[in-house]
């Protein structure tokens, strides 16, 4: 869309860097705009200071040694707020200053550092601290008053602007943090609501916000609206919006309905965010401008999209309302101070056209009273009347914009409508509409006033007049003067207060009413003065003391004495109309000495001029160098007297005080004045305006001076008016004269061409021949004669010949005219060398013989060369005319024939050869640069040392790449014109052919190259090199910097950089050493960047996605120790730390957990599962309900008991008390009482009771529940009852049941001990049943053990399989070990899938029969051997025996044997039995080891 058509009209106010601010301020930090009145900018180098830009004079800035760290000027007057921070604390000093009065206002204290402030009205200022909101009154002596506290969502967030609405009853405050983990360059923005009445604050996600009055149809009040834009990041998707909604709405009245619209980011800007947010409430439009420049434009009313464009290529950071335009200020980093207005013209267009947006382009048009709407309007007026909505038609047409529709047509078409009974007629509710809505017109005004006269209404036209509602007119006053007679003194009051000029307009109105003023004319001048108006006054009075009556006198006195106090000149002017005679002279005369009106104060006087003489008063006043006053003073004597010297005085007078008007009309009408003294006061005079002279010497026969004096003070358009308007008939004596001033020939010419036949030609001839000079009249003659002249004496003054000549060509006998002109011009007559005949016979050749032309242009010498050359050119006689111009050296014409119309350019450089002149050469070069011979046409520009061409020149150069020639050209126009861009192409062709010695000379000498443009040039077409010696002439060191990069130069760059100290150069500089692997440099250049909090994360990502994590954490580490270091670095080196060097992070955590953006390093943390360093970060946030989780969630790395028991007492979900309880039960059961212990006072003890009692582990917590017992809780009572039966620790259960006396002692008592009874009678069954009834599993195990009835064992078994109480199974296997068999236990684990509980006691079995064989076994084993050893025994007693029995005698008894009789023998160890080993009671046997 061409920018002409757009609905948005942006033009460039001021640029920052061209009234001497330097770019390293243009930041946010630095400069403020509170209103489009004035921009404060403060420096801090190489002073302190703050520069103050008024924008009605933009290039005056007023610059002020301050030094301070904040500076805002007042919106509306030259009152400047400024802010400093006291050395060695946080809190800062707030001070007022009046700049005019040059005077400190106010000042203050604050205890906590204000890290944002605003002007939010003239009167106020909006303080924000790091908690809370204040504002303090530039009035009184009153200290800043605490609005509100800040709420947590915007926490650790830049705080980028505060507003308040019209009725400071609602206030908004908006920041902005880093994006989501996701997303991070998407910047978050927060934004907080405060009512002020309710003293509430609403949380909500927002960028930019403002608010807004507006009136709902129907509503007799305005509406207050808040606007606020968003863009936010989810689940990967992206939402931008805009919000309407409406604040406070008025009960039973009608209110806005809530409107929201998309913001539409191009895919571009898909990390652009809006900062800002203007309402214009000229237009009801609202402005949504973003960090990169984009412009949104929607309708107030209906969210309706209007616009959006880029206004911007450079980040936008402050914006300001230009409420007088209806548009928005916006400054962005470049500096430059751009203006956004609506175009007027084309806005309601567009939205009709473009948009097809019908509705909303008539509103627009209504409501900004803009045209483009009228068809629509018109349109829409018919369909409402067709349908005979008359109220809403009603409605359209008073709205209608620039009052197309409020015509006497409409009122006719009201009119006409029948009025139906019991309702409001059309006509009234149209002009009720229009009452509602402001000033009738003079029709409207009549009609109106016509229904009320009617209905004998007459009040109503009072108060309608007292209101201004009404134009007055005088058919309105004709039409309420019949028996009506209102208080015009009052209704002229009430006029008064609201409308001064409307006021005089009544009053003159009353003036001239029939039989007379009905207020008397003095009480009306009272009323004006009686409120300073004096103008007023003035005017009524001027108005009716027109008629100069003696009754009038004291008026007419009362009129000047007030104009002579207050405004001199007025009454001045009053005195020279010379409107009133009657005035108290001597008293006026008085009033005009002390006004220092002398002139006056004589004229005043005048009628005591009698007694002095007229000649005295004019030596007085010239002995005074009175001439105003002399001016005045004869100027009331000329019409009555014939005195010259008076008439000349006066001529006189009017010239000296610059009265050229009345000196021109004097001269022109008077009769009496001395011409020639006064045509010689006129020539020395030398008025500006000729005309006085012109009049002298035209009425009194001076011409021949007259045109010597014009003709010598260069005044030759007066000598042209003369002759062309005043009188033509002095022109001979005119030319005459100039004819003696040797005037040129071509101006007498061109004056006698001027007016031809009004010119008298026999005395034109005359002055000609007189001076020899009747040649120069020949061309005027003849076109005398071409157009039908008669004078006689114009003919007589050409040649007799040219009657015959005329016959022949009447004739158009072109063969036979030529015979005759050769016989006349050729054959040597008188007329041989007749210019014109010699003219006649080439072209009537030309036309009817061109074999002969050549002939007669060499034989030729007297005729028309250029005319008869371009007629031979008509003609396609090239050659011919050629020749013509040659003749008559005619050079530049003779070339053009040969490039144009011969197409010969080889000759024409012949040519060009031959003659040697510029001109010619000009036109050969251009030819050759049309045929593209570049070189060839640059050498002849050379030779022609022509300039003109360059441009031309240089792009045709460039195409072809031809330098080389290029530079030859361009330092010989150089010689010719200072022009930038022949400069700029000099340096740029040096280097293209690499002569860069030549470039450093040529920018050390003086030229006018654009050397930014240039070096921007040669660095996007890679001639780095160049470009290094233009960027480092003109100290552009962030361009230098990048070339260094380009040349792989980067410790230059790297200086460079630091010399541009701009966040741009920084981070090109630093990225491209770390794409070279220079990370030293790169660390010095990343430590300049990452001070900036919007840098930060670029510079870590781009180091991250090439894998330098080592060399991005020193960098990270280096930052901590600048002065500038935020809350940024130290967070991002945790992320850093979390990602890559986890052994790092708990420390770093720990050291700087109060400079930690803690919810981005929550993120981390919990992205890379460091959960120690989660639930530490947690702690520090005071979010103690995720810290508990994620102890319990990742107990091996995050549990540690003393820290979980400092968690969990500060956590505000109850249910995380009884989640501990469990997490331990299943992991620290040693240390569930400690936790239980703490958690005491908070936790319900029936329910951890219940929650052991599932567990069965009731009495792990019998710590926990004796020290709880003292609450008396029912199941804490009974549950450790159970503990002491079971443990049959009767003391401690008679304690319990004597001090707390809360549980079922009937209950405890009958079925424990009925079980019990049961036991001990041997009724096994029934004591199990009751047992089992009462949940006592334990009781109900050990009766069926003891009992040792299988069949009860089993069935217990069976009835836990039931119940699904597996762990009951399990133990059940072990209580009652000998009676269940292993077939049945493991039959019944197998079906109902309880595998792994029967497994331990599957072990058990299998390692108890086991070791029962390995038993018998070894038995068997000793046995036999004892049987073999005593075999050998046996043995070996008989081998003695028979030894003894060989060596003694056989009387002698033997020894008894072994198992023998006779006592000898002993008996046998008992044999062991085969049973299981005895087993403690109720248990299973202890498992031996493998």
């Amino acid at each position: 869309m061409a920018a002409a058509n757009a609905p948005i009209t942006m033009k460039e106010a001021l640029t920052l860097t061209s009234i001497g601010i330097n770019p390293q301020f243009i930041t946010f930090t630095n400069v403020t705009m509170e209103s489009d009145k004035y921009i404060c900018v403060r420096e801090t180098s190489p002073q302190n200071s703050v520069v103050i830009i008024d924008m009605s004079m933009p290039n005056q800035p007023l610059r002020r040694p301050i030094t301070a760290d904040s500076a805002l000027m007042n919106p509306n007057t030259r009152i400047l707020a400024l802010k400093a921070q006291l050395p060695g604390t946080t809190q800062d000093h707030l001070q007022i200053f009046n700049i005019e009065a040059k005077a400190k206002m106010k000042s203050h204290q604050m205890p906590e550092q204000v890290v944002f402030w605003k002007w939010i009205t003239p009167k106020m200022l909006g303080l924000v601290t790091q908690s809370s909101v204040y504002h303090w009154s530039i009035e009184g002596d009153s200290e800043p008053v605490k609005m509100f506290d800040r709420t947590a969502n915007l926490a650790n967030n830049q705080i980028i602007n505060y507003k308040c609405d019209p009725s400071e009853k609602w206030l908004v405050l908006i920041g902005i943090a880093p994006g989501s983990p996701e997303r991070p360059q998407l910047v978050k923005g927060s934004m907080q609501l405060f009512s002020v009445d309710q003293q509430r604050s609403q949380a909500l996600e927002a960028h930019a916000a403002s608010f807004a009055s507006f009136r709902v149809a129907g509503n007799d009040k305005d509406s207050i609206l808040i606007s606020f834009a968003t863009k936010s990041s989810n689940s990967g998707q992206i939402t931008s919006k805009l919000h309407v909604i409406e604040l406070g709405a008025q009960p039973g009245k009608p209110s806005f309905a809530k409107k929201q619209a998309d913001l539409f980011f191009p895919p571009d800007f898909a990390d652009d965010f809006p900062v800002a947010m203007q309402i214009s409430h000229k237009y009801s439009l609202i402005y949504v401008i973003t960090k990169l420049g984009l412009l949104f434009v929607y309708d107030l009313d209906s969210a309706a999209a209007v616009y959006r464009n880029r206004i911007s290529p450079d980040p936008i950071f402050l914006t300001s309302e230009a409420s007088s335009v209806g548009g928005f200020y916006a400054i962005n980093r470049r500096g430059q101070v751009l203006l956004a207005t609506v175009n007027e013209a084309t806005i309601v267009p567009f939205v009709s056209g473009q948009l097809n947006n019908l509705e909303l382009a008539v509103n627009l048009a209504k409501r900004g009273n803009l045209p483009g709407a009228e068809n629509l309007v018109v349109q829409r007026f018919q369909e409402l009347f067709a349908q005979t909505k008359y109220k809403e038609a009603a409605e359209l047409a008073a709205e209608s914009p620039q009052g197309i529709l409020r015509t006497p047509d409409t009122v006719a078409k009201f009119q006409s409508v029948p009025v139906q009974t019991g309702q409001t007629p059309p006509l009234l509710q149209y002009f009720g509409m229009l009452l509602t809505k402001g000033k009738l017109n003079a029709f409207e005004s009549l009609e109106l006033s016509r229904l009320v006269v009617n209905q004998n209404k007459k009040n109503l036209l009072e108060n309608w007049l007292a209101e201004d509602k009404l134009e007055c007119s005088e058919e309105l006053g004709d039409l309420v003067k019949v028996g009506y007679t209102p208080d015009y003194l009052f209704l002229l009051q009430t006029i008064l207060r609201s409308d001064p000029q409307g006021a005089v307009n009544f009053a003159l109105m009353m003036s001239q009413m029939e039989g007379g003023c009905p207020v008397d004319y003095n009480t009306i001048t009272d009323l004006f003065l009686q409120r300073n108006m004096i103008r007023e006054a003035t005017a009524f009075l001027l108005d009716v003391l027109k008629p100069n009556l003696p009754e009038h006198a004291f008026l007419q006195t009362k009129v000047l004495e007030i104009n002579l106090v207050t405004f001199p000149n007025v009454a001045d002017a009053i005195l020279a109309n010379g409107m009133f005679s009657h005035y108290d002279r001597p008293r006026i005369a008085q009033l005009c000495e002390k006004a220092g009106l002398y002139v006056r104060a004589l004229q005043v006087a005048k009628e005591y001029c009698e007694q002095l003489g007229v000649d005295v008063c004019i030596k007085l006043f010239e002995q005074f160098k009175s001439y105003e006053g002399l001016y005045f003073f004869l100027g009331s004597y000329l019409s009555s007297s014939e005195d010259p010297e008076i008439h000349f005085k006066y001529i006189e007078a009017a010239a000296k005080t610059g009265q050229i008007k009345e000196v021109e009309r004097v001269t022109r009408e008077s009769n009496f004045y001395d011409a020639e003294k006064t045509k010689n006061f006129l020539m020395e005079a030398k008025l500006p305006d000729a005309r006085p002279l012109i009049n002298v010497c035209d009425r009194f026969g001076f011409v021949p001076d007259l045109t010597h004096y014009l003709y010598s003070n260069n005044m030759l358009r007066y000598i042209e008016g003369y002759v062309q308007k005043v009188n033509p008939g002095n022109a001979p004596l005119v030319v005459g004269q100039l004819l003696d001033d040797e005037c040129p020939e071509d101006f007498i010419k061109g004056l006698i061409l001027s007016v031809r036949s009004l010119l008298p030609v026999e005395p034109l001839v005359e002055e000609c021949e007189k001076r020899n000079r009747l040649r120069l009249l020949t061309q005027f003659l003849e076109h005398l004669v071409s157009e039908g002249s008669q004078d006689v004496h114009v003919h007589n003054a050409l040649e007799q010949v040219s009657a015959a000549v005329k016959a022949f060509m009447t004739a158009d006998l072109p063969h036979e005219l030529i015979e005759l002109l050769e016989k006349i011009v050729l054959q040597n007559s008188a007329f041989s060398g007749n210019f014109n005949l010699q003219n006649l016979l080439i072209l009537t050749a030309i036309k009817a013989d061109p074999s002969r032309v050549m002939d007669y242009i060499n034989r030729l010498d007297n005729f028309d060369g250029p005319a008869v050359g371009e007629v031979a050119v008509e003609a396609q006689l090239y050659e011919e005319a050629f020749a013509i111009f040659k003749k008559f050296n005619l050079n530049v014409q003779a070339v053009n024939v040969l490039l144009d119309n011969i197409r010969d350019i080889n000759r024409a450089v012949e040519f060009a050869f031959r003659v040697e002149e510029d001109a010619v050469w000009s036109q050969v070069a251009r030819a050759q640069l049309r045929e593209g011979l570049v070189s060839d046409a640059i050498e002849s520009f050379i030779r022609a040392d022509d300039a003109t061409q360059f441009l031309e020149v240089i792009r045709a150069a460039e195409d072809e790449d031809v330098y080389h020639d290029l530079v030859k050209y361009l330092l010989m126009v150089r010689q010719k014109t200072k022009e930038p861009k022949v400069d700029s192409e000099l340096i740029y062709a040096y280097a293209k052919i690499d002569r860069l010695g030549e470039i450093e000379e040529f920018i050390l000498m003086p030229n006018v190259a654009n050397l930014p443009n240039v070096g921007d040039r040669l660095y996007d077409e890679a001639l780095y090199e160049a470009a290094k010696i233009i960027f480092a002439f003109i100290s552009n060191w962030g361009k230098l910097a990048i070339t260094l990069v380009k040349l792989k130069q980067f410790q230059g760059a790297v200086d460079a950089a630091r010399k541009a100290n701009s966040a741009k150069t920084w981070k090109e500089v630093c990225f491209a050493c770390v794409d070279a692997e220079e990370f030293r440099l790169a660390q010095i250049c990343g430590l300049n960047i990452i001070v900036q909090v919007d840098d930060l994360e670029e510079v870590s990502e781009y180091y991250q996605n090439r894998g330098c994590f080592n060399e991005l954490i020193s960098l990270m580490e280096s930052g901590l120790g600048l002065e500038r270091a935020h809350m940024g670095i130290f967070t991002e080196l945790g992320v850093l730390y979390a990602r890559y060097r986890h052994e790092k992070l708990m420390e770093h955590i720990k050291l700087f957990s109060t400079r930690l953006n803690i919810p981005k390093l929550i993120r981390a943390c919990d992205e890379q599962q460091h959960w120690q360093e989660l639930t530490y970060l947690y702690v520090q946030y005071d979010e103690f309900d995720n810290a508990a989780t994620t102890v319990m969630n990742h107990s091996p790395e995050a549990w540690e008991h003393m820290q979980f028991k400092d968690i969990i007492v500060k956590v505000a979900n109850v249910e995380l008390y009884y989640k501990a309880v469990h997490f331990y039960l299943q992991e620290h059961p040693d240390l569930i009482n400690d936790i239980l212990n703490v958690l005491a006072l908070r936790i319900d003890h029936t329910r951890v009771v219940d929650i052991m009692r599932k567990a069965g582990h009731l009495r792990l917590v019998k710590p926990y529940m004796v020290a709880v017992q003292s609450n008396n809780v029912s199941a804490v009572n009974e549950a450790l009852n159970e503990i002491y039966v079971e443990e049959e620790d009767y003391d401690r259960l008679r304690e319990s049941i004597d001090l707390h006396d809360n549980f079922d002692q009937i209950g405890l008592a009958q079925r424990r001990v009925a079980a019990y009874i049961y036991k001990k009678a041997g009724r096994w069954k029934l004591s199990i049943a009751l047992s089992k009834k009462d949940n006592l599993y334990k009781d109900a195990m050990e009766t069926a053990s003891q009992s040792g009835d299988r069949e009860l064992a089993e069935e217990l078994l069976v009835y836990f399989i039931e119940q699904g109480k597996k762990e009951c199974f399990a133990s059940c296997l072990f209580v009652c070990y000998d009676l269940i068999r292993p077939d049945v236990a493991l039959e019944l684990a197998w079906m109902n899938n309880m595998i792994d509980f029967a497994f331990p006691y599957l072990l058990q079995f299998i390692r108890e029969y086991t070791g029962k064989v390995d038993e018998l076994i070894k038995d068997k084993i000793e046995a036999m051997k004892e049987v073999k050893a005593k075999e050998e025994e046996e043995k070996d007693v008989i081998m003695q025996q028979n030894l003894y029995a060989q060596l003694l005698p056989l009387a002698l008894p033997a020894p008894p044997m072994p198992g023998m009789g006779g006592g000898y023998g002993t008996a046998p160890p008992p044999m062991g039995g085969m049973g299981m080993p005895p087993m403690p009671p109720f248990g299973m046997p202890p498992m031996g080891s493998y």
